[in-house]
């Protein structure tokens, strides 16, 4: 990885992070099942928000959002409230160059919509169309915040959203397509542990840091390639003195 990318997400804390939540999940399983699956939750929806932090133009690109509204409408409104502004404001922790007006007004506008969620569930009775007005709401309510806390930025934001309106059409659809029988499931008779779900988490955590390993060879490659080209540079330029 670049020290760019270095930068934006503070990938050691957060590996760290991640290893203490997993032993945690060991932990509460005999316990709490649901507590061990919020916890899994919350693994997969942090790690989702890491490409968010890389970028203004990837920031609808995690899965918080589906999270959230399959907690409201199978536990509740708050729980899937308070779970989406907290993965929100937790992640922020990894990306400290993410403008923080942005992390509180995104964390408040998913909690509001998490609230609302089981009301647009009992209207549509389709998560898929819940999942589109959840989107629509919290866009409108990012905007609401915008001019109040900072309606400088008013036009950068409306730019940003006109740009994200297909993309989050287009991933919204795909996530909730693919991914709402496999985690319905989860919510069966109640919240409980899944070894699917927690082999998933794995697998997620294993990917992203193989994503991380290649970067660090490429940019060692990089540099080496960079150090031989100069090298022949210094050669060719002696032969030509000579």
């Amino acid at each position: 990885m670049s020290d760019y990318i270095n930068e934006l997400v503070l990938w050691k804390p957060l590996k760290i992070t991640t290893i203490v939540m997993l032993v945690f999940v060991v932990i509460l399983l005999p316990f709490s099942g649901f507590w061990a699956v919020m916890m899994l939750f919350a693994i997969i929806c942090l790690w989702s928000r890491v490409p968010c932090l890389l970028s203004m133009f990837t920031k609808d690109l995690d899965v918080v959002d589906f999270f959230v509204v399959m907690l409201a409408i199978n536990v509740g409104g708050v729980c899937g409230g308070v779970f989406g502004i907290f993965i929100m404001l937790f992640s922020r922790i990894f990306g400290p160059n993410e403008w923080y007006l942005y992390t509180i007004k995104d964390g408040i506008s998913i909690m509001i919509c998490g609230f609302l969620t089981p009301w647009f569930y009992a209207m549509t009775g389709s998560v898929l169309y819940t999942f589109y007005i959840f989107t629509m709401l919290r866009w409108i309510l990012f905007l609401l915040l915008t001019i109040v806390l900072e309606p400088e930025a008013m036009g950068l934001e409306l730019s940003l959203c006109s740009i994200g309106i297909l993309k989050s059409y287009v991933y919204n659809t795909f996530i909730a397509k693919t991914f709402e029988v496999p985690l319905a499931k989860v919510f069966e008779g109640g919240v409980h542990f899944s070894f699917g779900l927690f082999a998933v988490t794995l697998v997620i955590i294993a990917v992203c840091l193989s994503i991380g390993k290649f970067g660090k060879w490429l940019e060692k490659y990089t540099k080496s390639d960079s150090v031989s080209d100069k090298c022949i540079q210094e050669e060719l330029s002696w032969g030509v003195n000579l």
